[in-house]
């Protein structure tokens, strides 16, 4: 069973939503990109929206993307999909439906000129060891730690493979300002997911929380089985701590994951 109750967060007003709208865009404290100098991104996929935007506010950010499954040819395939999905949509006069496919025409491209200089991606899986394929969360630290980042943020969505590797976070002698993570299947990994979040509470804040609403709702209950959660560590909250009575999803910040659905409302 979820202990929702401690998933309620604080008190927080300077939040952002950075990312393309809908999925794949996460809230996050603003006052990151002034006590950051580097992004660790785990999972992308064929997204970097949310990188793109970090970096559009903090230029000299090391960016460093994680992520097993991208190579020219799934780029080139998403492509051609988006292309047979934009007609598809036009003719259909679906103009939301539309933009979303259009868009992935320039992945190609745009993966090209975002990933140079100061902005890596790895062809690597996150995972509990360093072998040909994978690569361990200390491993990219110790990475981006030579690049020069001393204060790093990590997004985190990984498919499951969450529950596998998490704690190594909270072993690091490295500082991790704050993550935002998309927990996936809370129920079915609950004795996983509780222990990892008590275990984060006592250095973290939860400053926010999201339900994806491509998940399901959790059986008996009025939870989303998959979950965004932003940690802020504690030491940059300099205030009396209260928690938060507002409603989540929070109107005019969140956007459902799947426009076409009515996003999770989160009952602690």
């Amino acid at each position: 069973m979820i202990n929702t109750k401690c998933l309620r967060p604080i008190a927080y007003e300077n939040l952002i939503r950075i990312g393309r709208s809908n999925d794949g865009g996460y809230v996050i404290p603003e006052k990151i990109f002034s006590i950051c100098d580097g992004l660790l991104s785990y999972g992308i996929n064929k997204d970097w929206s949310f990188e793109k935007d970090f970096w559009k506010r903090s230029p000299k950010a090391t960016i460093h993307c994680y992520d097993h499954t991208i190579h020219f040819l799934s780029l080139l395939k998403f492509s051609f999909k988006s292309f047979l999905l934009s007609v598809i949509y036009l003719v259909l006069l679906d103009r939301i439906r539309f933009l979303k496919a259009f868009n992935g025409l320039f992945v190609l491209p745009d993966y090209y000129s975002f990933f140079k200089g100061n902005r890596t991606y790895f062809k690597k899986r996150i995972w509990n060891v360093t072998q040909k394929n994978d690569i361990t969360v200390d491993d990219t630290l110790n990475v981006i730690s030579q690049a020069g980042s001393k204060n790093i943020f990590i997004k985190m969505d990984i498919e499951t493979a969450e529950y596998t590797v998490l704690h190594s976070v909270l072993n690091t002698k490295m500082n991790i300002v704050g993550l935002a993570i998309e927990f996936h299947k809370i129920d079915h990994y609950d004795k996983e997911f509780n222990a990892l979040i008590n275990a984060f509470l006592h250095h973290y804040y939860i400053v926010h929380i999201h339900g994806n609403n491509y998940s399901r709702v959790i059986k008996g209950g009025d939870f989303s089985s998959t979950v965004e959660i932003t940690f802020l560590h504690k030491k940059y909250v300099n205030r009396t701590v209260e928690i938060s009575t507002k409603n989540y999803p929070i109107e005019g910040l969140d956007q459902p994951n799947r426009f076409s659905r009515p996003d999770h409302e989160l009952r602690f």
